[in-house]
């Protein structure tokens, strides 16, 4: 809401000019006014206040001590007003770059390396919006999303990024302490589950015939959440491959106590609307994205 105490834009843009020009006639000249409606609305500014803000002697002007703060205060702010102005205007003449994914992707491959994208297309107004839900895109302002398992959409372009799989994942402390764990023996151990994916647990142990009961079990919101379990030795959760390769090349203490033992859980695609298949920007960023997941997905050096 608009202060009672604040001068009109108006008044306060004449009283910059003319303190700037320090003359009321070439104030007027560039304002397109006449001198006496430049002098005019100096005197209800100065009204307004209840100071002099100007000392006006044989048709020559100067500020006064007021006016002096005063302009000076004015211009700092006319500046910045400038200066947010211009900046809407170039943000509003970039392109809009939506990207919507999972959490996980999100925090692991775009948050940390989006800026590379940024920099090689600085006329992007680059968005991420990380949900689980699958987005509409046809009505929507999203550009391309990047979704675990292919839809049925006709009217969408799915590209292959990578193949998901399964395997078990915990410290080597906490192996040390149950080596049976390597034979898939599970006894004694907590389980750390994500609640946001209840078939990962079953559809591992049911392919490779592992079904003990598994009464301790730890449940989590993230995969995030599951590795700083897993770090801090409290069980044993499950590892999507290739990312957890992310989280054992920053952490060594991370182990795969299976590694043979690994089931397939379907595959990550970057998907957009079959009317953008020619976009030059979508297909750098397809080609940056599997870029970015074979330098952070990498199981070299593990």
């Amino acid at each position: 809401m608009p202060s009672q105490h604040l001068p009109s834009l108006n008044l306060i843009r004449v009283f910059e000019v003319a303190a700037r020009r320090m003359s009321f006639k070439d104030a007027a000249d560039e304002l397109c006014v006449s001198p006496p409606a430049v002098s005019h609305q100096i005197r209800i500014l100065e009204e307004s206040l209840g100071v002099t803000l100007f000392k006006r002697e044989n048709r020559k002007i100067s500020l006064s001590a007021d006016g002096k703060r005063y302009y000076l205060h004015v211009k700092r702010g006319l500046d910045l007003i400038d200066t947010a102005t211009l900046a809407v205007r170039k943000e509003k003449k970039k392109r809009r770059f939506i990207i919507n994914t999972l959490p996980n992707i999100a925090s692991l491959l775009l948050f940390p390396n989006i800026h590379e994208f940024q920099a090689k297309h600085p006329e992007l107004n680059i968005q991420i919006d990380s949900d689980v839900s699958r987005i509409d895109l046809e009505n929507s302002e999203t550009t391309v999303a990047i979704r675990h398992e292919c839809g049925n959409e006709p009217e969408l372009t799915y590209h292959p990024l990578v193949r998901i799989a399964l395997t078990p994942i915990c410290s080597r402390g906490y192996l040390a302490q149950h080596p049976n764990l390597k034979d898939g023996d599970f006894s004694d151990c907590r389980i750390i589950k994500i609640s946001g994916d209840t078939y990962q647990w079953p559809r591992w142990q049911t392919q490779w015939n592992l079904l003990p009961a598994m009464p301790d079990e730890l449940v989590v919101s993230t995969v995030q959440a599951s590795i700083e379990a897993v770090k801090n030795n409290i069980g044993v959760a499950m590892g999507y491959l290739p990312t957890a390769y992310q989280f054992m090349r920053k952490d060594s203490d991370l182990v795969l106590p299976m590694p043979n033992k690994v089931t397939p859980h379907g595959e990550c695609f970057l998907t957009y609307c079959n009317s953008n298949a020619d976009d030059e920007i979508i297909i750098a960023f397809h080609d940056w994205v599997v870029e970015i997941i074979t330098q952070e997905w990498s199981n070299k050096n593990i």
